[in-house]
């Protein structure tokens, strides 16, 4: 993220000499996570639509052996460099990295943050995608400071939430339903793995055994 109160936000980035400008709109930005999981679309095909999508200039040609360094370069510049500290960094497909548990996603939670963004800051997100001048690290910088008394942050806490020793059995049932409830697609599955016992365990692994040796 470049957002600098000082500075302002710098939309340029530097390759191999050349400078390029972006256009940063969180709409585009989001579009360009959401094309990365497009499995009918080669790497290639990505690369070549989703940094034309982010560049200003049309006009640019972009040779097959600048695509890495390019495709490279805008990631970085969105997703942020991996050496900085206590920010969130993402895949191409707009993931949390591994070593980072995942606990929202930007597609899966769209109606949670819109309504969190009307809710705290009165900016409905749809109409922003329209008049096209909310910038990506401008958006970033708006979920973080999101209330805890939002959808968005109330849905991270349950997500996040352990569910304590001591607690009673109908505690627990409570937290493991709020939990199921709002659980993102690609955990779902390790979140009922978590919740059985252990013979519940044991048949699950012995169906996933069978499954995979058809």
């Amino acid at each position: 993220m470049a957002l600098s109160l000082s500075w302002g936000i710098n939309n340029s980035i530097d390759v191999e000499g050349v400078e390029y400008k972006l256009d940063l709109e969180f709409s585009k930005v989001l579009r360009f996570f959401e094309l990365w999981k497009d499995d009918d679309l080669s790497n290639i095909d990505k690369a070549y639509i989703s940094i034309n999508m982010l560049l200003v200039d049309d006009d640019v040609k972009i040779d097959m052996e600048l695509l890495p360094a390019l495709l490279a370069a805008i990631t970085k510049r969105i997703v942020g460099d991996k050496l900085q500290h206590n920010s969130t960094k993402r895949d191409l497909k707009g993931n949390v990295l591994e070593e980072e548990k995942k606990y929202y996603d930007l597609e899966e939670d769209a109606d949670y943050i819109y309504s969190s963004f009307i809710m705290d800051y009165g900016i409905d997100l749809i109409d922003q995608k329209e008049k096209g001048t909310l910038h990506w690290d401008k958006f970033n910088a708006l979920i973080i400071g999101l209330s805890d008394n939002t959808k968005f942050k109330r849905v991270i806490e349950i997500r996040q939430m352990e569910i304590p020793e001591k607690a009673t059995t109908e505690e627990k049932e409570k937290i493991q339903k709020a939990k199921r409830e709002v659980a993102l697609k690609s955990n779902r599955e390790m979140i009922e793995f978590e919740m059985m016992d252990l013979k519940q365990k044991r048949e699950y692994m012995m169906r996933k055994e069978e499954t995979n040796g058809e």
